[in-house]
């Protein structure tokens, strides 16, 4: 093909077959220094392959150090906001009135350790009551204070921070903090610990990174 002044043109190839017609037209000396540039390119690649890698497993074992250090803080702060709280009210033995009024004691101290923590700003929100179910939680389940044979109960509870209203469809409930608590109906001791968590419903379900200690029920 002939340009209006005579010059001839070769129309450019597919792309596959761009890199050889360019290295076609290429001057010996320039095809000296590609190759040279090539050569070198593949030097480097090797000398710096260990460097690379020593980079990336330096780079991966700082992650997993500050993975470690994060994952040991998270169930130190666990371990200290579960640590047991004790109280005592009167011995109830198998006086169900009396053990009503243990349990009845022990969601008052719950109630209390929820008030200061939100005071202290550990979250937000009044407490608007204590409720407790027996633990663990079964459909139609008899709370232990109920069965005066039972020498100590277990108890799930929530330190409620907001009421959930009615919907059509749907019954009323509540969101707060859960607790865990035991009482010794006989000698009137009880603990209780707070579970790290979100807030959540009556019937907490999920096991917690960190056991409940054995003396709040486990």
């Amino acid at each position: 093909m002939r340009g209006e002044a005579g010059d001839r043109y070769e129309p450019l190839p597919g792309l596959l077959e761009l890199p050889k017609f360019v290295w076609q037209r290429l001057s010996r000396t320039a095809r000296v220094a590609v190759a040279g540039l090539a050569l070198a390119a593949v030097v480097a690649a090797i000398l710096l392959a260990p460097v690379i890698q020593r980079s990336r497993e330096d780079h991966a074992r700082a992650e997993a150090e500050r993975s470690a250090r994060i994952q040991s803080q998270l169930l130190e702060e666990t371990r200290r906001e579960q640590r047991p709280r004790f109280g005592r009210g009167r011995a109830a033995g198998t006086d169900v009135q009396a053990r009503h009024a243990l349990v009845a004691s022990a969601i008052n101290s719950i109630r209390a350790d929820a008030s200061t923590r939100s005071a202290a700003g550990e979250w937000g929100g009044p407490i608007l009551r204590v409720q407790c179910g027996p633990y663990p939680p079964t459909t139609g389940g008899v709370a232990a204070d109920r069965v005066p044979s039972r020498r100590t109960g277990r108890y799930a509870c929530i330190a409620v921070t907001s009421e959930i209203p009615a919907t059509p469809g749907n019954r009323p409930g509540f969101v707060g903090h859960p607790y865990r608590a035991r009482i010794d109906f006989g000698s009137g001791r009880y603990a209780f610990c707070k579970i790290r968590g979100r807030p959540g419903e009556l019937a907490v379900r999920a096991r917690p990174p960190v056991p409940v200690p054995r003396v709040c029920g486990g």
